[in-house]
């Protein structure tokens, strides 16, 4: 075992939900490739890193086992010196590959170690249990505000949109299981004290950057009392992060 599986061994570790929120708000902003929804993962991957992709069946032909090297029968990302290669199941559904390209995307901007990763799925391990969990939240929350933005979906809920789970995999196309957890916690973040307020500070640009977006599903009611309830509730959020 080496000295750095050493140091992650042990004690309670709990999931940095700040930093995982915040790396997927600054990608919604700053991607050229996220422009509405359903986002296209595979386009935004390739602007934001150099990975390669393979599927199951072309990494097969080297006459290895996908699903046992990367420890998924969805995918998973593999490194080695510096060069990731993305691994994917092409017969799962659409909207399952998307959440795995955006799960791996999201352990490549969170700085996970994929060694560690690999060597739980293949062996588990339980002194990297905690850790590989640690891991798995952080990636999930990272993916599922990539396809499903808390910001654009409390903006629709407030413009009168029914937000339920055929909503979200009728608008954002993903998994009925995505949605479900999408929808169980999607107040948790703006709950959590933890957070700071840069975590949020992208709210505004977000919701202007998607505002095409928002307004094909739900065109805003352009009324004096609409407005003044909009910039009332908006200041309220504001002041809740101080």
């Amino acid at each position: 075992m080496t000295e750095k599986y050493q140091i992650c061994i042990g004690g309670k570790m709990k999931a940095d939900y700040q930093l995982a929120y915040q790396k997927a708000n600054e990608l919604l902003v700053s991607c050229k490739s996220i422009t509405k929804f359903p986002v296209c993962l595979m386009n935004i991957i390739k602007e934001c890193t150099d990975f390669e992709f393979m599927s199951f069946a072309e990494f097969e032909k080297y006459g290895l086992k996908a699903e046992s090297v990367v420890g998924s029968n969805d995918g998973g990302l593999l490194e080695n010196s510096g060069q990731y290669i993305l691994v994917y199941n092409e017969k799962k559904p659409n909207e399952r590959v998307r959440f795995t390209m955006g799960h791996e995307l999201g352990h490549y901007e969170l700085g996970h170690d994929c060694e560690i990763l690999k060597h739980f799925k293949n062996t588990h391990d339980e002194r990297f249990k905690m850790l590989y969990d640690k891991y798995e939240k952080e990636a999930n929350l990272f993916s599922a505000q990539i396809l499903m933005p808390e910001q654009v979906i409390k903006e629709l809920s407030k413009r009168g949109c029914y937000i339920t789970e055929d909503f979200l995999m009728k608008h954002f196309v993903v998994s009925r299981q995505a949605a479900q957890v999408r929808l169980a916690n999607l107040n948790k973040v703006y709950s959590r004290k933890c957070l700071s307020f840069e975590t949020f500070n992208y709210d505004d640009v977000i919701l202007l950057k998607f505002k095409s977006f928002i307004d094909s599903i739900a065109p805003r009611k352009h009324t004096y009392e609409y407005d003044c309830e909009h910039e009332i509730e908006m200041e309220k959020l504001r002041q809740s992060w101080n």
